[in-house]
């Protein structure tokens, strides 16, 4: 990001100092926290290594969902949505893996600064289109469990593809906003610099304060239905297990992300975590979704390994709740196990 005293743009300049800070310090932007970066320590090279290995995996566990749930599996509401947060995923893995190589070949052109910028930008959309995503899976999901009837009868057809185009033109609306104001317009712009920590607030706001309710919400909901289930001695729905594990997964892998946010904007104190420790987490939330469709999916009464395609089918099984619900509404997901493997939608 330009004006940016990080490390990822200097990765080998280690006596580099932030422009402008040798009596007073400035506020930089820190990926979307804004932060005090004097004399930073650059990450260790190793974990430029350990950048692209992660990467490399959730790429190929990302690049199978894509498949799988694109063109194997016949379309149903959560599928779409997972179609779309792996795509998500793929973005922000693709453009952290070619900030890994770049820093681990010390490349220092130009075009490789340009080329980082670029992946900044990207990674950010990335990031926010996959944090929005989540509320959005787990408020319907809540709604198919509670309100079974008005569901599956009332909803509309193409809400998954709606409400998915909305949150990408969303994303993408904030994050051109946030790179005017940081990176077109530059630090040294006459009160680019507060725009810029106006839209870091608005950003935590909007991720912190709004998307991570509007995910945790729904999901104490499905819990206190699963716990109940439980009282009734009936199994629970795997697509609840698949939602309730990615919203566990963002929160535990966000928590040094929140902490960054929240004590500098409320206490005004320096993120107490290296850059490379947030990315890190990251890249983590967005490589271990494919693992959560696997183990969701998979049988442990089969003891040889079952089709890849098979497993992911099963981790968007629905459960009894229409059943229960005694309307002889027919299971989407047990008609998909009946049918032959296609691109319907």
């Amino acid at each position: 990001m330009a004006g940016n005293c990080s490390w990822d743009a200097h990765p080998t300049n280690r006596n580099k100092m932030c422009p402008g800070v040798s009596e007073a310090p400035e506020l930089y932007s820190r990926g979307f926290l804004t932060i005090e970066q004097i004399t930073m320590l650059p990450p260790p090279a190793v974990m430029n290594y350990i950048f692209l290995l992660l990467c490399l995996c959730g790429l190929v566990g990302n690049g199978l969902v894509l498949w799988f749930f694109g063109f194997s599996i016949k379309r149903s509401p959560f599928s779409i949505y997972f179609l779309h947060l792996a795509s998500a995923d793929v973005g922000y893995l693709f453009s952290k893996a070619v900030f890994s190589v770049l820093n681990t070949g010390g490349f220092l052109s130009t075009f490789a600064d340009y080329v980082r910028a670029v992946c900044r930008i990207l990674g950010l959309c990335m990031f926010v289109t996959g944090v929005s995503l989540l509320p959005a899976i787990s408020l319907e999901r809540c709604l198919s469990v509670l309100f079974p009837h008005w569901y599956w009868r009332r909803r509309p057809k193409r809400l998954s593809a709606v409400v998915c185009s909305l949150l990408w033109a969303l994303s993408l609306l904030v994050t051109s906003i946030h790179n005017y104001f940081c990176v077109f317009l530059g630090h040294e712009a006459s009160g680019s610099g507060a725009g810029c920590r106006h839209m870091d607030t608005f950003l935590g706001i909007l991720l912190f304060l709004v998307f991570c309710p509007l995910m945790v919400l729904p999901c104490l909901a499905l819990i206190l239905q699963v716990e109940c289930r439980a009282r009734r001695r009936q199994r629970s729905a795997k697509l609840n297990h698949v939602v309730l594990a990615m919203v566990s997964v963002f929160l535990v892998s966000s928590i040094y992300l929140g902490i960054d946010w929240f004590l500098f904007w409320v206490f005004q104190i320096p993120a107490p975590f290296p850059e490379y420790v947030t990315d890190l987490c990251i890249c983590i939330n967005s490589s271990a979704k494919p693992v959560v469709y696997f183990l969701a999916g998979r049988d442990k009464s089969q003891r040889l390994w079952e089709p890849l395609r098979v497993v992911f089918q099963r981790a968007l099984r629905d459960g009894a709740e229409l059943g229960e619900a005694g309307g002889g509404t027919p299971n989407t997901v047990t008609m998909e196990m009946q049918c032959p493997s296609g691109n319907a939608s």
